[in-house]
C-alpha cells in the first residue's frame, strides 16, 4: 500500500506526474539503509524534481536540500518528477547504484512501464487503486479533489485550495506560487506543485470564482 496511490486526475494531466519513495523494511535492510537513501537522494536530486522531502524533516519548500541530506532519517525518501526523460535517467541511474531499497513509483502505468523498459528494469509488482468508496458526496469536486490527492496524508486541505485559487484570480499570485504553497503541507515531499500549477490554471479558465 502507497499513499501515492489515490491520486484523482485525467490521463492528461497525470502523465507527467512521478511521485515515488525509497524505503527500507525493517528487519531486513533497515539497518545500515542511510547512506543508501542519501544516495538516493542525490541521485533524484540530480533529475530535476519538482519536490524531495523526508516524513521527518519536511519537504524541499520548508527544508532545504544540504539540511535534508545532512539530517535525513531512515523512515521513506521520497521525490516527485515531472518528466517521463527524468525519470528514465533517474531509473538507469538507481539501478547501476544497485542500492538494494524498495523504489515505488505512482503513475499512468503504460508511461511507467516504457520508461521502466528504457531503463532496463523489470517492475517486482503492481498495485492499483480500487477508488474512493463511501460517503463521496461529502468530498469536494474533482477539480478541487486532483490537487488535495496529491498529498496522501491529506495534509492539503480543500479550504487552502479554494483560497489560493481565489488569490490567482485577484492576481495576488501566480499559478506557479500557489503550487508551492500547497505543497508545504504536505510533509513527505510527494505533492507535485507543478501539477498543481497547472490546475489552478485551468481551474480560472474555465470557472467563475466568487472574489469577496
Amino acid at each position: 500500500m502507497s499513499h501515492t496511490l489515490h491520486r484523482q486526475g485525467t490521463p492528461a494531466n497525470l502523465d507527467n506526474d512521478f511521485p515515488m519513495h525509497a524505503l527500507p523494511a525493517r528487519g531486513f535492510n533497515h539497518e545500515g539503509a542511510l547512506p543508501k537513501l542519501k544516495q538516493f537522494l542525490a541521485i533524484a536530486h540530480r533529475h530535476n524534481p519538482v519536490n524531495l522531502g523526508d516524513v521527518k524533516l519536511g519537504n524541499k519548500y520548508v527544508t532545504a536540500y544540504d539540511e535534508l541530506y545532512e539530517q535525513l532519517t531512515t523512515s521513506s525518501t521520497h521525490a516527485v518528477l515531472a518528466d517521463k526523460d527524468d525519470l528514465t535517467a533517474l531509473l538507469a541511474e538507481v539501478k547501476a547504484a544497485d542500492l538494494g531499497m524498495s523504489l515505488t513509483i505512482s503513475g499512468l502505468f503504460a508511461r511507467l512501464f516504457a520508461c521502466c523498459d528504457q531503463a532496463g528494469i523489470q517492475p517486482h509488482a503492481v498495485e492499483h487503486s480500487l477508488g474512493v468508496l463511501g460517503k463521496t458526496e461529502q468530498m469536494p469536486e474533482a477539480e478541487i479533489a486532483q490537487i488535495t490527492t496529491m498529498c496522501g496524508h491529506a495534509m492539503v486541505a480543500q479550504g487552502l485550495v479554494r483560497r489560493l485559487i481565489g488569490k490567482v484570480k485577484k492576481g495576488e499570485m501566480t499559478p506557479a506560487e500557489a503550487g508551492i504553497e500547497l505543497a508545504k503541507p504536505c510533509r513527505c515531499g510527494i505533492f507535485n506543485p507543478a501539477r498543481a500549477a497547472m490546475l489552478i490554471d485551468e481551474y480560472c479558465a474555465l470557472f467563475t470564482v466568487t472574489v469577496r
